[in-house]
């Protein structure tokens, strides 16, 4: 066993060798050529596969995609919006540009130029990797992102996501050379690169004060340089920035910035209802943004001071959102939004033999951790980019779509790391040093698999529902100036939903215990109320539903279609709450069709219940959806 061993240490490390002497001088850019074609033919193909599918061809109107291409048809036609909601660089300027030659707005042209800007990102993320970790790496991260299934996904789609991570490549590239080479134009290539990118998508913004640091640490010997450096960067930054922002200002009679959706971005994923990932718009988001958009000064309150309030008083629960979606920027699973993996594997089967993110993100995360330590600036330049692209998502809300521009960064990451895991591929003198290294850097690499593909889930699972009972033992309560409004279950997407389906003439009693926080029952007392019971059934569903309260009937008045959810809705004439405590029963019974009532298995309370054969109650480990609303 120890010669097989031996052997083994022997061949990798020949292997080692002869890949190292196979990259020196051009061939190393003849190789990163090659990969960067297979690259370009991959996308080709895939793109080829998917042309003439619905989304590509004609994306639904609500989609972002739509919207894009509306606005920038108008735009070309010489038709400018009053005000810039989105990000403007992709629609105002990169597809207009490619509209010329195509005035009707065929996918083509964009199809084209972001296979050749994603391409584009194979070379530079090779180069890149090369200056971190030597050539072998280079090119190992370059083949990790020209076989990656996302990146691949996205190209046919009229979506900033692939451009994106072209602008991502380029700015690491151009970091690691003003680093090297501290030239002035370097320097203010670089901030022209970061303001396109942040007109592209907002959260390129983090990049800059690590820019800044990283340049005034480079010139540190020269303050005057330094200080001019900075000064003139910071200007190149907000200069392409300028026009837009103008044109905001005068819509709104106040300063906006290029972008008016910050607000509402912000509000999705951090209210108090807010979900980790995917879109929902609860009665908060509409609160918040409501109140960022008032026209009174003297009553407006942005949804950043709105986020610094939750702050100082929910601090563990604001926390915990945040540190949930966190976990969701690197779970493996898809958040699809616009375009799905599952619908696109219908068109274009060659998708499935792609790299995941499961493998990427793992790979990625695994050399984020071995970028950390030892300490090596243009090591820990990558290590910045990572974690301010991933904080700068997470700031905001997660959707998968969002991960594609880091897409280059993890692939640098990853390819570092597979040159560090890999035998023989560091030939240390002390074998015991080695072997401790090696060690090492496979622990970090299961935490990183065990992050990425089961992180999210398990917390899910273990940790948040005690994590609730402790610090949100009263579950949600809004005190909003038109309602009062009181549930148990978590969110509606990415949280715990769980059918419990009814056969055909099947009765169930469900109880549900509302309990009310002491600073907000002598309002809810004696008051009229609705009550929401989260369903789910078909066009065809025929079914009986009973609110039973203080021993008095309320049949459902109407079947409610809201937040994307069906709900059915009872009145009750007048509450009266004993200890606090409102409890209601549900009497349903399904006729015929399919019809199933909604409980969330993330939150347990213990305020639920199911009445048993024998008519005793039993508590359910679980919290019915149902919700109490009070009118103000």
């Amino acid at each position: 066993m120890k010669l097989n061993c031996t052997q083994m240490r022997q061949f990798f490390s020949s292997m080692a060798t002869a890949l190292r002497r196979g990259l020196r001088g051009r061939r190393f850019y003849w190789a990163l050529a090659l990969i960067l074609l297979l690259g370009f033919l991959l996308r080709l193909a895939v793109c080829l596969q998917l042309y003439h599918s619905a989304a590509v061809q004609s994306p639904l109107p609500v989609t972002d995609m739509a919207t894009y291409r509306r606005l920038a048809l108008e735009i070309r036609q010489g038709n400018w919006p009053a005000f810039f909601d989105y990000q403007p660089f992709y629609y105002s300027i990169f597809l207009p540009l490619l509209y010329v030659l195509s005035p009707g707005g065929a996918p083509w042209p964009v199809i084209a130029a972001q296979l050749l800007v994603g391409s584009a990102a194979l070379w530079l993320v090779g180069l890149g990797a090369a200056q971190l970790y030597g050539r072998r790496a280079g090119c190992l991260a370059a083949l990790l992102l020209a076989v990656s299934q996302f990146h691949i996904l996205y190209t046919p789609y009229l979506l900033l996501e692939v451009l994106q991570s072209f602008w991502m490549a380029l700015i690491f590239y151009y970091v690691l050379k003003a680093y090297k080479k501290n030239r002035a134009a370097d320097w203010l290539l670089l901030a022209l690169f970061c303001s396109l990118s942040t007109l592209t998508r907002g959260n390129a913004l983090l990049f800059v004060p690590g820019i800044l640091a990283l340049l005034v640490y480079r010139n540190w010997p020269l303050p005057k340089r330094a200080a001019a450096l900075s000064l003139l960067f910071i200007l190149l930054f907000y200069l392409p920035q300028l026009p837009f922002s103008w044109r905001n200002y005068r819509h709104f009679g106040r300063w906006r910035g290029p972008s008016t959706a910050q607000d509402k971005v912000l509000a999705l994923g951090n209210s108090p209802e807010a979900p980790p990932g995917g879109l929902e718009y609860p009665r908060s988001y509409q609160l918040w943004c409501s109140q960022s958009d008032e026209p009174d000064p003297a009553k407006r309150v942005s949804v950043s001071r709105q986020m610094l309030r939750r702050l100082r008083h929910e601090p563990l629960l604001f926390l915990e959102l945040k540190f949930r979606t966190l976990l969701l920027f690197w779970d493996r699973g898809e958040i699809p939004n616009n375009i799905s993996l599952h619908a696109a594997l219908r068109h274009s089967p060659l998708l499935r033999f792609f790299l995941p993110f499961a493998l990427l993100g793992s790979l990625g995360l695994a050399g984020l951790f071995y970028s950390l330590y030892p300490f090596k600036g243009a090591r820990l330049c990558l290590a910045y980019a990572i974690l301010a692209y991933c904080l700068g998502t997470v700031a905001f809300y997660m959707l998968a779509r969002f991960r594609i521009g880091a897409l280059p960064l993890l692939c640098i990451a990853g390819g570092g790391a597979l040159r560090l895991l890999l035998p023989g591929i560091v030939p240390d003198a002390d074998g015991q040093l080695r072997r401790l290294r090696r060690q090492k850097r496979l622990l970090l690499l299961l935490l990183a698999v065990f992050v990425v593909n089961s992180a999210y889930a398990n917390y899910q699972r273990y940790l948040e529902p005690a994590f609730m009972r402790r610090f949100l033992p009263y579950g949600i309560a809004l005190d909003h100036p038109q309602e009062l409004v009181f549930y148990d279950h978590g969110p509606l997407s990415f949280g715990g939903s769980l059918l419990w389906p009814l056969e055909k003439q099947q009765s169930l009693l469900l109880e549900k215990e509302f309990v009310i926080p002491p600073e907000l029952r002598e309002r809810a007392e004696g008051r009229s109320a609705l009550v929401w019971l989260r369903v789910f059934c078909d066009k065809n569903a025929v079914f009986k539903a009973e609110l039973e309260y203080e021993g008095q009937g309320q049949p459902y008045f109407d079947l409610h279609a809201d937040r994307m959810n069906q709900w059915l809705r009872f009145e009750l004439p007048e509450l009266n709450l004993q200890d606090g405590v409102v409890t209601l029963r549900f009497k349903l019974q399904a006729i015929q069709g399919e019809f199933a009532v909604v409980l969330d298995q993330y939150r347990k309370y213990q305020r639920s219940r199911l009445q048993n054969q024998d008519g005793t109650l039993e508590s359910l480990d679980m919290e019915l959806c149902a919700e109490l609303q009070i009118p103000k």
